[in-house]
C-alpha cells in the first residue's frame, strides 16, 4: 500500500476544515506557507529544531520527534521524554504520514531532500507546513559570510508567531540575547590562538570561518587559526596546526569522536604532542549540540568562557 497516496486526501481535507483566525505567514528559505491555526500534530528534525520546541514549552503540540546528536539536557528531558521517537536519524516520508502531521520542523535542509522526507513542496501540497532552522539556510547565509546571533533569535520569534506563543519567544529572545551579550562583553579567550578540533586522525576535521562553532570560538574572544578557509566545517593540514602552534585547542565533544579520543590522539602522536597548547595541557571541550545556533549555543558561549577563564 502507498501511504502517501492514502493519506494525502485526508491531509488536505484537514487543512480545508482549519479555523481562518489569525492566519500567520511566515517565509522559510525561499518558501511560503501559512497557518491558519497554531500547529497541533508538530513533528521536529534534528535536534537543534526539537530544543526550540521545548524551550517554549510546546512539547504537547508535538506527534514525534527524530535525529538527536546527542542528550537532552535535564532541563528538557522529561518534556522530550513525552514525545514519540519516530526514528534515530531521518523518518521515512511514510512514517511521518502516519502520524498525521501539521508541522514540519528541520534543523538542517538535508531533511527535506529527495533521499529522506522529500521536498517542502511536497508537504506544503498535502497541507503540511514546514519551517527550517534559519542558520541551515544556505541561500540566506553564504559560506564566506560569518554567522550572528540573529538566526537564532529569528526562529525562536518565527516559531512563537506560528504556534501562538509570543510572549513566551519574546522572553526567551531576551534571555538568550542577554546571555550571549554577556560572554561578548567579557571573554575570557581575548588574544588567545585556537585550533577547533572535531574529528580525523591522517587529516583533521575543523572549522572554517563562517558557521556556528566559529561563532561560540569568536564570542568567547578565541581566535582561530583557520578563520581565513570559507565555509563552516573544513579539513585542515595537521601542517598548518603545527605551523600556528595555538595557545588552545578547543575539543568537539562528539558520538562519532569524543573529546577523550582527540586528546589521547594529540597526546600520543610524537609531532603532535609538541604543540604548547599539548605540552601544557590546555584543552577545552564543548559538545557539538551547543555549537549550532540553536537553543544550546548561550550554554556553548557560557561553558566555553568558563572553561577558558579556568585556564589563566
Amino acid at each position: 500500500m502507498n501511504l502517501l497516496r492514502v493519506l494525502m486526501p485526508l491531509c488536505l481535507i484537514a487543512a480545508a476544515g482549519a479555523a481562518q483566525a489569525d492566519p500567520v505567514t511566515v517565509q522559510s528559505c525561499g518558501s511560503s506557507y501559512t497557518y491558519e491555526t497554531p500547529p497541533k500534530r508538530a513533528i521536529t528534525l534534528n535536534q537543534q529544531a526539537t530544543e526550540v520546541m521545548l524551550a517554549l514549552g510546546l512539547q504537547d503540540a508535538m506527534v514525534g520527534t527524530a535525529y538527536l546528536d546527542d542528550e537532552i539536557p535535564d532541563q528538557w528531558r522529561d518534556a522530550f521524554d513525552s514525545v514519540p521517537v519516530l526514528a534515530e536519524k531521518y523518518p521515512a516520508a511514510e512514517i511521518v504520514l502516519t502520524q498525521e502531521p501539521d508541522f514540519l520542523f528541520a534543523g538542517f535542509a538535508s531533511a527535506f531532500s529527495e533521499d529522506n522526507l522529500g521536498s517542502v513542496q511536497k508537504w506544503h501540497d498535502l497541507g503540511v507546513g514546514t519551517y527550517l532552522v534559519d542558520a541551515s539556510c544556505k541561500s540566506a547565509h553564504p559560506q564566506d559570510v560569518p554567522l550572528t546571533i540573529a538566526p537564532i533569535l529569528r526562529d525562536i520569534e518565527v516559531i512563537g508567531d506560528i504556534f501562538g506563543v509570543q510572549d513566551r519567544a519574546d522572553a526567551l529572545i531576551a534571555e538568550t540575547r542577554a546571555r550571549i551579550e554577556a560572554v561578548q562583553n567579557n571573554p575570557a579567550g581575548g588574544g588567545r590562538s585556537a585550533f577547533i578540533y572535531d574529528s580525523g586522525t591522517d587529516t583533521p576535521f575543523s572549522i572554517g570561518c563562517c558557521g556556528g562553532p566559529a561563532l561560540v570560538a569568536k564570542t568567547a574572544g578565541l581566535t582561530s587559526i583557520s578563520a581565513d578557509v570559507e565555509g563552516a566545517w573544513v579539513d585542515l593540514a595537521w601542517e598548518r596546526v603545527v605551523e600556528a602552534d595555538p595557545d588552545v585547542i578547543l575539543l568537539i565533544e562528539a558520538g562519532w569522536s569524543s573529546a577523550q579520543e582527540k586528546r589521547e590522539y594529540l597526546e600520543n602522536d610524537p609531532v603532535l604532542s609538541q604543540l604548547t597548547a599539548v605540552q601544557n595541557g590546555r584543552f577545552v571541550v564543548v559538545p557539538f549540540s551547543e555549537t549550532l545556533l540553536g537553543m544550546r549555543f548561550a550554554d556553548g558561549v557560557e561553558n566555553l568562557n568558563a572553561q577558558l577563564a579556568a585556564l589563566r
